[in-house]
């Protein structure tokens, strides 16, 4: 593990730990306190540079947890050295930067994988069983919220709020978990996008916080999403901090709301296709059983596939997936800036 004071890296560690598939745990980091002072049950060594780490016969996967910054970098290393990669997201400030990373996966395949672990979640996976089994048709219309604590209340001077180390704010870090389970559930990419973005916490960073969205897919549908950092109530830090969130699609025959977080309610279908019309209104109740770590049971078996060498069905994302969705993020940027509607670039 390569990165140990990452906002996420306390949980992937849990994850790590709790997975017998594996056996020990390399720790990586520069700084040598936060070396010395990351414990975990299954750590087996503990090296300073990443260039040693690879060179130990006993690494066979890798997981990134660095600023974004820094993470297209130690990916390429990673891929080149042949080993099994997993990164956290984004995976880089700009399509422009993660590029690289594709080109040196060409050059060496080797399984990879990004942090989009909401893919793997009971909620999202029905919400995809159900668009694709056509419960609602043509997709015609998007919601996407993604609301959570204030600035404030996440360490306002940490890399996440500096543009020139995150590339972005509360998009990068949040919002891009909805982009990515649109495009896995639907099947379909963010075509063309207008951006409202702002820094309204009245803290000294220089990225969003508040960013209101709309967009149209390759389908034709038309979308929106509002992601800001704005719940004055729920817990300091990056563990359980409270979100509102939601996710509705709309089709021609129908249409799926969930709404996760503190506004927790049973999934619902409305729908008039074949299949589905004998009950117009269905509900979808998930409760997921207690689990260590990021993600919780779902974050584990997201984290399983990649361990065993390949996706099902979408799970995990791979590197396609984040070149797409960081396609998607640089037009949203340019569009917040340009106040323009904004083609989005596809290579």
């Amino acid at each position: 593990m390569v990165g140990l004071n990452h906002p996420h890296s306390g949980m992937y560690l849990e994850s790590l730990a709790a997975l017998d598939e594996v056996e020990g745990i390399v720790l990586v980091d520069e700084d040598e306190a936060v070396l010395e002072t990351t414990h975990v049950p299954k750590a087996r060594a503990r090296y300073r540079a990443l260039g040693d780490a690879l060179a130990d016969p006993s690494v066979t996967h890798v997981l990134v947890a660095l600023p974004n910054d820094r993470t297209p970098a130690a990916l390429v290393r990673t891929i080149e050295a042949g080993k099994p990669v997993f990164t956290e997201k984004p995976g880089a400030r700009s399509a422009a930067e993660l590029r690289p990373v594709l080109d040196a996966l060409r050059r060496r395949p080797v399984p990879f994988a990004i942090a989009y672990l909401n893919r793997a979640a009971p909620a999202v996976q029905q919400i995809r069983e159900l668009y694709r089994g056509g419960a609602i048709g043509r997709l015609t219309s998007v919601e996407l919220r993604m609301v959570t604590t204030q600035v404030a209340m996440r360490d306002p001077g940490h890399w996440l709020f500096k543009r020139q180390i995150a590339g972005g704010g509360v998009l990068a870090w949040l919002g891009c978990h909805w982009l990515d389970a649109l495009a896995y559930v639907t099947g379909e990419q963010v075509e063309r996008a207008q951006a409202q973005l702002a820094t309204n916490s009245g803290e000294p960073i220089d990225v969003e916080d508040t960013a209101a969205v709309s967009f149209r897919t390759t389908g034709g549908a038309v979308g929106s999403m509002h992601a800001a950092y704005a719940l004055a109530v729920g817990n300091p830090g990056y563990r359980n901090a409270g979100h509102d969130i939601v996710f509705v699609l709309r089709g021609t025959l129908g249409a799926i709301y969930y709404a996760g977080g503190r506004q927790e309610a049973p999934l619902m279908l409305e729908s008039v296709a074949p299949g589905w019309r004998g009950a117009q209104r269905r509900t979808y109740q998930f409760t997921p059983p207690p689990s260590p770590g990021y993600g919780g049971l779902a974050g584990l078996d997201y984290f399983r596939a990649f361990l065993a060498g390949g996706a099902a069905d979408g799970v995990p994302a791979d590197a396609t997936d984040a070149l797409r969705l960081l396609e998607t993020l640089d037009a949203i940027y340019e569009a917040g800036r340009t106040g323009r509607a904004v083609t989005v670039r596809r290579s």
